[in-house]
């Protein structure tokens, strides 16, 4: 039987698991598709309402850098740029 005490040391560190957990490195490989999160330049103004759309894409994974930046283009071969993967999630047609 665990007391009070117990359960309230055990949180914190089930609380850092969980948060470790979501923030694990995301890895991309070249031809992957992802959607990219957009971003406003001034970020205290929100684009659009709250039912418009956060992620752009589908596109592709041209070229992966070792510091976590990603190289994509769109879907007609144009190239976007460089972006890093925190601002990526996997599309999944």
């Amino acid at each position: 039987m665990t007391s009070g005490a117990t359960k309230v040391r055990m949180l914190p560190s089930l609380a850092i698991m969980r948060v470790q957990q979501k923030s694990l490195a995301r890895s991309f490989q070249v031809g992957d598709q992802v959607l990219v999160v957009r971003r406003p330049i001034i970020v205290s103004h929100k684009i659009g309402s709250k039912f418009t759309s956060q992620w752009d894409g589908p596109y592709v994974i041209k070229e992966v850098y070792t510091n976590g930046a990603y190289k994509i283009i769109d879907a007609d071969g144009v190239h976007v740029g460089l972006i890093n993967g925190k601002f990526l999630k996997r599309y999944y047609p």
